[in-house]
């Protein structure tokens, strides 16, 4: 896991640096893709939420 996340940290810094964009551009880039990160993991954390309120629920309904 610390290689991948080494690995990805780089991998972005080399990209920025060797894209000749000027930072402010590169700053907006990156504020974008992490706005869509956020966003994917909130999706991620309610539905790993409601999949384990189904479950406590299913595991407590008492049959009829």
């Amino acid at each position: 896991m610390i290689k991948s996340y080494q690995i990805l940290k780089e991998g972005i810094n080399g990209m920025i640096q060797n894209s000749g964009l000027d930072i402010g551009a590169a700053y907006f880039i990156l504020k974008d893709v992490f706005s869509e990160v956020e966003r994917i993991y909130y999706a991620q954390l309610n539905k790993e939420c409601l999949e384990e309120a189904e479950q406590i629920n299913s595991e407590t309904e008492e049959p009829i």
